[in-house]
């Protein structure tokens, strides 16, 4: 009895033979701790990452600071908001807003940089990419209205991302659970949950995977995401997360700069170079070219509209060879036929550098010169300015 009292009190577990203490860490593996901090800056002295080069692992929780001077009021998270980041001190840091540019909410601290944020399909939690603890980029979430900065992922040579390219390198599941994220040649889905991490797409070393994009609907499983290989020589694919499979939709001999879903999830677009737009889907054999120009070239902005009634897609665009900066323009109708010519709609002025649409796909939030603006899509004519400079990559969530 004195032997089992002592076994018991040092924390032995009697399902396993001999004494030590057993944890579950131990026999399974463990999904990485949340890195869960306010938004000042991490301490210089928190723990620092492992390198990896299979899976993440298990993160030390940073060292929370005090909140920032500035306590920022509570504010209500049934409402639109625009999430952005501008830079200071020559880094880009990130705030939210509402659609009228009232009730700014800064999430990270000047010092570090933070880059493409993008809102869960339910609105609730904005995901982004941010080097803010000791320098390493990994992703981020916070819930809307809060201050509150979770850590998904905490490898040590993720890719700080291009600025030039707006396709992301993560994607939110349709219900806002999971997020999928490119590392390398690889894609990992984290839960939101628990942060557990499994490899989702495994390419040829060799190769790197540049977009992202999770279909719209909960029951359409599939991840669309572009290979490259090499300079000049891309591929559209498909995953399904629950099969882990991959299907090869296009094989490229030009870059695909960026991809959509379309909102029913059937078709996904894809830009061809600068010059052609193309639309695929697992049903057809070959792409479709829907809009081409022999003069003028395309940027890398692609979006469908998200409303599940649309078919218009936003791109950028030069009107002319003259033009030395792009246009926001809207695609109002897919071809129903190869007789139909489609054309574009030009909204803006050269010197559009990043859009989104709203939720309900009437309107499109668009910068240039730094400047958030707010336009209708049905000619461009109602135009709203809501902040004034250094605007950068504007997201725009549901109530």
């Amino acid at each position: 009895m004195l032997m089992l009292l002592l076994m018991l009190s040092t924390g032995c577990n009697l399902s396993f033979p001999g004494c030590g203490k057993r944890t579950s860490s131990s026999i399974n593996n463990t999904p990485p701790v949340p890195n869960t901090m306010p938004a000042a800056t991490v301490s210089s002295n928190a723990s620092a990452p492992a390198v990896l080069k299979s899976a993440p692992p298990a993160t030390s929780p940073a060292k929370p600071l005090a909140a920032s001077t500035i306590i920022p009021t509570p504010v209500p998270v049934d409402v639109e908001k625009i999430a952005y980041t501008t830079l200071e001190n020559g880094k880009p840091t990130l705030w939210t807003m509402d659609t009228n540019g009232t009730n700014r909410l800064r999430l990270t601290s000047v010092g570090s940089s933070s880059w493409n944020p993008l809102w869960s399909p339910n609105g609730k939690t904005l995901a982004f990419l941010s080097d803010i603890n000791d320098g390493k980029v990994n992703l981020y979430v916070a819930q809307k209205g809060s201050t509150l900065l979770t850590q998904l992922t905490s490898w040590d040579d993720m890719a700080v991302p291009d600025p030039s390219v707006l396709a992301s390198t993560f994607t939110w599941s349709p219900k806002s659970d999971q997020i999928a994220y490119a590392y390398k040649n690889q894609i990992w889905v984290v839960e939101l949950d628990n942060q557990e991490q499994t490899t989702l797409v495994t390419v040829d070393p060799a190769y790197s995977i540049a977009a992202v994009q999770w279909a719209p609907h909960r029951e359409n499983k599939f991840i669309a995401y572009t290979v490259r290989k090499g300079q000049n020589y891309y591929s559209v694919m498909l995953s399904n997360p629950r099969l882990k499979d991959q299907l090869t939709l296009v094989n490229s001999t030009k870059p695909v700069p960026a991809i959509s879903w379309s909102p029913d999830a059937v078709n996904v677009a894809y830009l061809s170079g600068a010059k052609a737009l193309y639309l695929t889907s697992i049903e057809v054999t070959n792409p479709k070219m829907i809009l081409s120009t022999a003069g003028p070239q395309f940027g890398t902005l692609l979006a469908f509209n998200p409303s599940d009634s649309g078919t218009k897609i936003l791109v950028f665009s030069k009107k002319n060879q003259t033009e030395s900066g792009y246009r926001l323009a809207v695609l109002d109708q897919l071809p129903k036929s190869d007789k139909d010519i489609p054309t574009l709609k030009f909204l803006t002025e050269p010197g559009v550098d990043s859009a989104t649409w709203s939720p309900d796909g009437n309107k499109v939030a668009y910068v240039t010169n730094g400047e958030l603006w707010v336009t209708d899509v049905v000619n461009g004519n109602s135009k709203t300015r809501i902040a004034l400079t250094g605007i950068q990559s504007p997201d725009w969530s549901r109530k």
